[in-house]
């Protein structure tokens, strides 16, 4: 029978195996950061070095390049460079040597006393020097400044530093780590300027400091000096010369047996201590860590994929012990947790098809007045994006609507359902639109009774329910005043026939009346005559003759249409442009109508427009909802805002001898074609109406044949 040990048992032993070697491990350790801190700081103070001997040259540079500017602005030195000054009486008071060179290059001056040729480069700048001070070969820094007098060249002055013993002391009073000068013989090798040590270091670095002149830090530097040699951790600093060549090397080191394994690398005893305790602890480590910690790792993997998202986990423990059990558990968790996120996620997408399909808009408000969560509807009557609505107090939405605040937040303290509360919404972009609220308060089965919840608002856009209802009220009026104007032309048109038969013999004896008789019937003829044609727009207007649909091309009947008006036109010296898009779809119309529809609206434009203004017609196929528009555009006088929702009315007119049935009849028309027409003015700009039909194709017969009927019954 297999033995169940216990998680306690299997960490207790894990740990007394381990435990026998902690101290060596933590020694070793320590010893290691120990030293790699050792070694770091000394790497530090050694690139500390480096940087000053740089700072400490640059400013040599520095002094070197004002001292020579300073002297080339001294007369007497230009004198001396050509010669017109006894050179004995020169005296410099600088601490710098100074060296004077004619045109010709030559030395005519040294405060050192050495004598030798101008370097050939650089012309002008800062180079190094190889020169003779006592018995060893010491790099002169220099700067080399070109002397003119009036655009001729007259000479050179040259400033120089020796960098020697003094500056290698001053470098290493600073930093406190040991500097030397390489000097390059004729075979390639390094050699001290003073020690004669010979610079040992591997080809890639010399490479890098000797032929490409870039500064490098080695930790595997050697001076040989008399048979004897020492490491040293070091920065080798490279020094051209004035022909280009590396023939100095700066180094600043510290020797390596400043290490902290240095001093320990000759106790075998503890490296080999330190090597038994990493083997057996790896050893016992691996074995109990990964019989232990694998289980652990899989269901550590296993929840940080749950939380990812991936509910699809199962841990495989051939274990026995709590782990196993754990696995177990975890497995079973797993598995009701993936039923109870599908359920979640059916349910919320199922939610939220719901509120995208509403055409009104929901709004959730939790306690606070603060909304927390909206449908897309929402956003298209409130005129806001969501992120303008989500997270916002009550009172910044509807900062313009008080009645609304005072409802919403009446809602939230009374938690009373409302519903067909209806009000007017002030939208941000200016417009205002009539809405219906209704207030529910939200359950929460969660909260106690009694206690604040949120409150759910139901928005309804009442635009086109209260157009609607305009539209019927208006239709009703419609059609009983057209009863009323059928009945009124009868009675009217039938004593006008008389009247006017009775003026006609009145006006034929009129040969033996005096003059003024015979004016005064033609003055009753005419307007019998007028009275006539309102009656007969009246009887158009009430009993309109039944449409006789026919495929018809709209540009062929709004170029008729123009050709009737075209004595008017020209009268009134009005410019028609025509914008007539090609190819348009055909629509089911009524010719007469179309042409009596285009008609009234063009000669209702030249009413309104002065001598030279413009009439724009222009049609267009708008395919997404399968329909021509027609557009009648002048430049006239336009209409006042007042009156744009009064000019359909029938017998509304602002013409003195208008019957106010034009616009109406047209309205009627397009109602008959299944239109709609759209008005737009501007007082003083003109006028623009938008005539919208659908084409053939989609035109409803059943709606044709109903009109047919209600004609035949009137």
């Amino acid at each position: 029978m297999m033995t169940r040990f216990s998680i306690r048992i299997k960490l207790i032993a894990a740990f007394i195996i381990i435990g026998v070697f902690p101290m060596l491990v933590a020694t070793y350790i320590g010893v290691k950061i120990a030293s790699g801190r050792l070694e770091k700081g000394i790497e530090e103070r050694i690139n500390y070095a480096g940087k000053s001997a740089v700072y400490l040259i640059a400013r040599k540079k520095t002094e070197l390049e004002g001292v020579a500017r300073s002297l080339s602005g001294d007369p007497r030195l230009r004198k001396v460079i050509q010669g017109g000054v006894n050179i004995k009486f020169l005296w410099f008071d600088t601490p710098l040597q100074v060296y004077l060179f004619n045109h010709e290059n030559t030395m005519i001056f040294a405060s050192t006393g050495e004598k030798f040729a101008r370097p050939k480069n650089p012309a002008e700048g800062m180079t190094l020097l190889r020169t003779q001070s006592g018995n060893e070969k010491w790099p002169l820094l220099v700067f080399l400044l070109p002397v003119s007098d009036q655009g001729r060249s007259i000479g050179t002055i040259m400033t120089g530093y020796p960098l020697d013993n003094e500056f290698l002391n001053d470098l290493k009073s600073v930093t406190g780590v040991e500097s030397m000068f390489f000097k390059q013989d004729p075979s390639g090798g390094y050699f001290s300027i003073e020690t004669k040590a010979k610079l040992d270091i591997p080809e890639d670095i010399l490479e890098k400091v000797a032929i490409n002149g870039h500064q490098a830090f080695t930790k595997y530097s050697r001076i040989r000096l008399e048979g004897k040699e020492e490491e040293y951790h070091a920065l080798l600093t490279p020094l051209p010369d004035a022909d280009g060549r590396v023939s100095y090397i700066l180094f600043n080191g510290i020797s390596a047996s400043e290490t902290l394994s240095r001093k320990l690398a000759s106790t075998r005893f503890y490296y080999i201590l330190i090597l038994i305790g990493v083997l057996l602890s790896v050893i016992a480590g691996s074995a109990l860590g990964t019989g232990i910690s694998w289980p652990i790792v899989r269901l550590s993997n296993g929840v940080r994929a749950i939380s990812a998202g991936d509910y699809n986990q199962k841990i495989q423990v051939h274990s026995r012990d709590e782990i196993g059990e754990l696995a177990e558990s975890f497995n079973l968790m797993t598995d009701r947790l993936k039923e109870t996120i599908a359920k979640l996620v059916e349910n919320q997408s199922y939610t939220e098809n719901i509120l995208r399909s509403l055409l009104n808009g929901v709004m959730t408000i939790d306690p606070d007045a603060r909304i927390i969560r909206i449908n897309h509807s929402t956003e298209n009557i409130l005129h806001l994006p969501g992120d303008k609505i989500v997270g916002e107090k009550i009172s910044v939405v509807f900062d313009q609507d008080p009645l609304i605040l005072e409802l919403i937040q009446n809602g939230l303290e009374n938690r009373r359902i409302k519903e067909g509360l209806e009000t007017v919404l002030h939208r941000k972009d200016g417009a205002i639109i009539p809405i219906e609220l209704s207030l529910s308060p939200l359950d929460d089965p969660g909260k106690s009774a009694g206690s604040k919840t949120g409150l759910v608002v139901l928005i309804r856009d009442l635009t086109e329910i209260q157009a609607l209802k305009e539209h019927i009220r208006r239709q009703d009026r419609l059609a009983a005043m057209g009863e009323l104007s059928a009945g009124i032309a009868h009675e009217i048109r039938n004593p006008l026939g008389i009247i006017k038969g009775a003026a006609g013999i009145l006006k034929r004896d009129s040969l033996s009346q005096a003059p003024r008789f015979d004016e005064l019937c033609s003055v009753i003829l005419e307007e019998v005559d007028r009275l006539n044609d309102v009656i007969s727009d009246f009887l158009e207007f009430a009993r309109p003759r039944p449409p006789q649909f026919k495929p018809q091309t709209i540009n062929k009947l709004i170029s008729g249409t123009i050709q009737m008006a075209a004595l008017q036109i020209e009268k009134n010296r009005i410019c028609i442009h025509e914008n007539l898009a090609p190819d348009l779809p055909l629509v089911m119309a009524d010719e007469h109508q179309m042409h009596q529809m285009f008609l009234n609206l063009i000669l209702n434009a030249i009413q309104a427009m002065d001598q030279g203004d413009s009439l724009e017609i222009a049609t267009r196929y708008l395919p997404e909802v399968n329909q021509i528009e027609i557009i009648f555009e002048d430049t006239g006088i336009g209409i006042p805002e007042g009156d744009l929702n009064k000019v359909f009315n029938p017998f509304f007119t602002t013409k003195e001898q208008g019957t106010g049935l034009g616009l109406s009849v047209v309205s009627k028309i397009i109602e008959n074609h299944q239109g709609k027409i759209f008005l737009s003015s501007e007082a003083g700009k003109g006028t623009r109406f938008t005539i919208h039909l659908p084409v053939a194709d989609k035109f409803d017969s059943d709606y044709q044949e109903d009109i047919h009927r209600t004609r035949s019954a009137i």
